[in-house]
């Protein structure tokens, strides 16, 4: 087989080559017939004129070897090893019902999954996995290099996916530390989108857990200060009302960027507010800038580059057509000069 097989159709080009050469030794020939008689060709000119033939077979020989080579034949199993260099990185999102409000759009959910298929996409060749959390956190994807699937499974993330409401950002901190704990590297990042609102009380027993493994956590608060309504829509999409109280009252949901500030700095990391602009760049800059985690993986079934034999043929060729000479040794005063 052939890596760059589109090269192989140069050879289509030596039979014009062929019959070049062909052209250009009978128009030699036909010139040297003019100047001299065939009876006196070899008194008279030391050139020996058939030898053209046989330079341009080897050049057409040669030609040939290196297209072959060019378009690098494989054949053979070799064991690859490769040094691999990525970072640990667990994307968290919040799918409260509080991530229903309009206060960024289309809503807070939707632009945090739109954050995160920015970082997916330009964040290739990293271990990426995504957790998804409200009363309680599970993964969406288990920590993969396959960011197709990542972006595959992200699409169908809805915060109706997860039965207890409330936000419980601990129980989403301790999930991602369980998955790294077990692993020596020394980059592991998480990244938490929420709008803060938490309703439990072991965020801090979380923050000193994701410290003791090593998990720097950056966070990115979506919603306003201000606060919004939460919208309930019927079976069409349509909004019916908004969430309200016991009392009556309508639910305004803001953003708590104290608590996500607490979280990035307990842990060393970082908060941004994503509630008036886009940090995804942000946040895929801090990723590329993080120290990478070094290991080597063998790669099976790689197939063996085979193109130096061709190479070697095709020089051999060309030096052997370089070393034929196009004229006569004169033998002992039988050639004139």
């Amino acid at each position: 087989m052939f890596a760059d097989k589109s090269y192989l159709l140069l050879l289509l080009l030596l039979p014009i080559l062929a019959f070049l050469c062909y052209v250009f030794y009978k128009k030699r020939k036909e010139a040297l017939d003019l100047l001299i008689s065939r009876v006196n060709i070899s008194a008279l000119s030391n050139v020996n004129i058939r030898v053209y033939i046989v330079k341009y077979i080897f050049i057409i020989i040669g030609l040939a070897f290196l297209i072959l080579a060019i378009a690098r034949p494989q054949y053979g199993d070799k064991v690859q090893e490769v040094v691999k260099e990525s970072s640990e990185i667990v994307i968290a999102l919040d799918i409260s019902k509080s991530m229903l409000a309009q206060d960024s759009k289309p809503n807070r959910l939707e632009k945090s999954k739109s954050m995160i298929f920015r970082i997916v996409e330009e964040s290739a060749g990293e271990r990426i996995g995504v957790i998804v959390f409200s009363g309680t956190a599970m993964w969406q994807v288990p920590m993969t290099y396959d960011f197709q699937a990542l972006k595959m499974f992200m699409r169908g993330v809805e915060n109706i996916q997860l039965p207890f409401g409330g936000t419980q950002i601990s129980d989403a901190i301790n999930l991602a530390v369980k998955a790294v704990s077990s692993n020596p590297a020394s980059s592991k990042i998480m990244i938490l989108i929420s709008d803060g609102e938490d309703h439990d009380s072991k965020i801090k027993e979380a923050i000193n857990n994701a410290k003791s493994a090593d998990l720097k956590i950056f966070t990115v608060g979506v919603g306003t200060i201000q606060g919004s309504p939460i919208p309930v829509r019927d079976q069409n999409g349509e909004i019916t009302g908004y969430i309200k109280d016991k009392s009556g009252n309508i639910v305004m949901t803001k953003m708590n960027p104290a608590l996500l500030k607490a979280v990035a700095e307990g842990t060393g990391g970082r908060f941004f507010d994503a509630s008036e602009k886009d940090v995804s760049l942000e946040l895929v800059r801090l990723i590329k800038d993080t120290e990478k985690n070094k290991f080597e993986a063998q790669e099976h079934n790689a197939k063996a580059d085979r193109f130096q034999i061709f190479l070697f043929l095709a020089l051999i060729a060309f030096f052997i057509e370089l070393m034929i000479p196009v004229t006569r040794k004169a033998e002992d005063g039988k050639m004139r000069s």
